[in-house]
């Protein structure tokens, strides 16, 4: 039924001008004169009253509540029309493909699908290539036929892969920027052959430094640069040390950008000839360098070329720099590059700026130390930092809560031995300590080397010995634990808490079910090779402690070992070994005591036939 609508003259006035004519005084009748001066109130300069607004609801065509009002929309025609706008609009930008595209996706879920037969996925690869051949261009910027693409790429033949990267080659340096065609560049690299590699690569020269500077691009970058091809057999990188370096020429200057130098290796290279060209190259790696750091400082590539930077610049530039890279040190320690990035930052920085660092990584001091590079840091900020409060107020802490986590780790383990024995050459190779030793001679730190090391070992050997009395077995996991242990229970010689860890380990050897693992098989604890070793020295350290009148840890174990513990030791050939150096290195009473539990077993030991055995009876008589 239509609405009836009447016309309202009053609906548009504006109400604005209502209210300025109940203030006007009556106009006089027509004919009568005009008080002087006054113009007559309709001016050339008054605005025309404007009809209303459709979206003014103040209008007569919502005086009322009507059924066309009431009626609520069907959402499920909406959203039909919607799709279908949009498709409309696809198929418009995407011209003559748009039927093409929606061909592909089609054959693209029947190829993703788990049961659908190898044949059956190669037909339908060759379907999906004749189709999108001569279009791959337009298509591949898209983000849904770029997923189609990746597709193809996987499972097409060498020959169909050739013809598709010959295609893309054009527009390999826009597909690296492209938020869903750079995927497809992945794809390159994991099934493609080293000539499309190669193509890749030679798209991104003159280009390096934009890319690394590009939030969508850098990624992709540190990818094709880094990543390490699982089907070579030494799992190598997929770019070369000749690509990386040629890459990193053009940090070195505009002079690159078109022409590489393959003599030129590392920064100091440039110069190394044209000393003269020192200043100016510096400059430019400045200047490309705080570029990227400023938008994307975890690139892989710009660790490399920092940590070449900071070794040779000048102090000033130096500082500027640590002072941008104090926030982001967490992340260089991805890489061996990386990580001597943020040692240089360690050593050189201001007092302020090293309690920044540690402020930035204190809620992953487990994750930095277990990390491959990461533990470096932590050895250089052990080295340098002055101010121990600071450390044992970040760092201790937190580096204790996860005691055990870092000992079982292959890297971890390195900082316990840093903190109980400093760069002792039983523990680092000298290639280590030498690197550790660069940053000797920096300008910051002025405490002694000695009382540092002092200083750090008081505030976390007592916890590391509580840690070995209370969890003996984790400390006795294998060997290179158990070589920490050993490092720990030296350097506290003299603590009151070592006899609690000494107890421990003798209640472990003690126990007839104590076994360990070696070559993959359980065996018992007192028979373990490199468990023999360390008790081997702890004993054998017994003799100067006999000497000094202290405990020793022999006096406790001996003690532990009743007549039923012996019996079940010379079954063992490490056994008898342990018992003949306990006789050996402890004090008078420890030795008559111990061949006194000995002398009824005899018969016993006579009956073994390994060289323990032997060894133990001689001793005995």
């Amino acid at each position: 039924m239509k609405r009836k609508e009447t016309f309202d003259a009053s609906a548009f006035v504006p109400k604005l001008k209502k209210k300025k004519e109940n203030k006007i005084k009556e106009e006089p009748e027509s004919g009568a004169a005009k008080p002087p001066g006054k113009p007559d109130k309709k001016s050339k300069f008054s605005k025309p009253s404007k009809p209303p607004s459709k979206f003014d609801k103040k209008g007569p065509k919502y005086e009322s509540n009507t059924e066309e009002s009431t009626e609520k929309p069907d959402w499920k025609v909406i959203k039909k029309e919607r799709k279908e706008l949009r498709a409309k609009r696809k198929s418009k930008k995407l011209e003559n493909i748009y039927d093409i595209s929606i061909e592909g996706k089609k054959i693209d879920e029947q190829m993703r699908r788990k049961d659908c037969p190898p044949e059956e996925r190669t037909e339908l690869c060759q379907k999906l290539f004749k189709l999108f051949e001569g279009n791959l261009v337009k298509l591949v910027f898209t983000h849904d036929i770029s997923r189609v693409i990746q597709i193809l790429i996987k499972y097409s033949s060498a020959e169909m892969l050739a013809t598709v990267a010959a295609e893309l080659k054009p527009s390999f340096l826009n597909m690296i920027q492209s938020k869903y065609a750079r995927n497809c560049i992945k794809k390159f690299f994991k099934y493609g052959n080293d000539q499309i590699r190669s193509d890749i690569f030679a798209a991104c020269e003159g280009h390096v430094v934009q890319l690394m500077s590009h939030s969508v691009a850098a990624p992709i970058m540190d990818y094709i640069l880094y990543k390490k091809n699982k089907k070579d057999k030494n799992k190598k990188c997929w770019a070369s040390e000749q690509v990386r370096s040629t890459f990193k020429q053009e940090f070195y200057g505009n002079m690159y950008r078109t022409s590489k130098d393959s003599s030129v290796k590392c920064l100091s290279d440039v110069f190394a000839k044209a000393p003269d060209m020192k200043s100016a190259t510096l400059s430019a790696v400045k200047m490309n360098v705080t570029k990227i750091l400023s938008k994307n400082p975890n690139c892989l590539l710009i660790h490399s070329v920092l940590a070449e930077y900071l070794t040779i610049c000048e102090v000033n530039d130096r500082a500027e720099l640590i002072g941008t890279l104090k926030e982001s040190v967490v992340e260089l320690l991805a890489t061996k590059d990386g990580a001597k990035v943020a040692m240089i930052c360690m050593w050189h920085a201001t007092a302020k700026e090293r309690k920044a660092m540690l402020k930035v990584m204190k809620e992953q001091i487990k994750e930095i130390a277990t990390s491959e590079y990461g533990y470096l840091f932590l050895l250089a900020m052990l080295d340098s930092v002055d101010d121990t409060v600071l450390v044992k107020k970040i760092f201790v802490p937190e580096f204790l809560s996860h005691l055990q986590e870092i000992v079982a780790s292959e890297h971890g383990k390195k900082v316990v031995l840093y903190l109980v024995a400093r760069r002792d050459t039983h523990y680092f190779h000298p290639a280590l300590i030498s690197i550790l030793s660069e940053g000797d001679n920096n300008l910051t730190s002025k405490k002694s080397p000695d009382i540092r090391e002092k200083e750090l070992l008081e505030a976390v050997i007592e916890p590391m010995l509580e840690s070995i009395a209370g969890d003996v077995n984790s400390w006795l996991a294998d060997g290179p634990v158990m070589l920490v242990t050993h490092a720990v229970l030296k350097a506290a010689s003299g603590n009151e808490k070592l006899v609690d860890a000494w107890n421990a380990i003798a209640d472990f050897l003690v126990n007839e079910e104590s076994t360990l693992k070696h070559e993959e098989a359980d065996i018992k604890a007192v028979e373990h090779p490199a468990l023999h070793l360390v008790l081997k020295k702890l004993i054998v350290a017994d003799k100067e402690r006999v000497e000094r009148e202290e405990t020793s840890f022999g006096d406790l174990l001996v003690q532990k070992m009743s007549s039923d513990v012996i019996k079940r030791w010379v079954e063992y050939n490490r056994a008898c070994f342990l018992i003949v150096l306990l006789l050996e290195n402890e004090r008078e009473t420890v030795v008559r005591e111990l061949k006194g539990k000995l002398k009824d077993l005899v018969k016993e030991i006579k009956s073994k036939k390994h060289k323990g055995a032997d060894v133990l009876l001689k001793k005995i008589k």
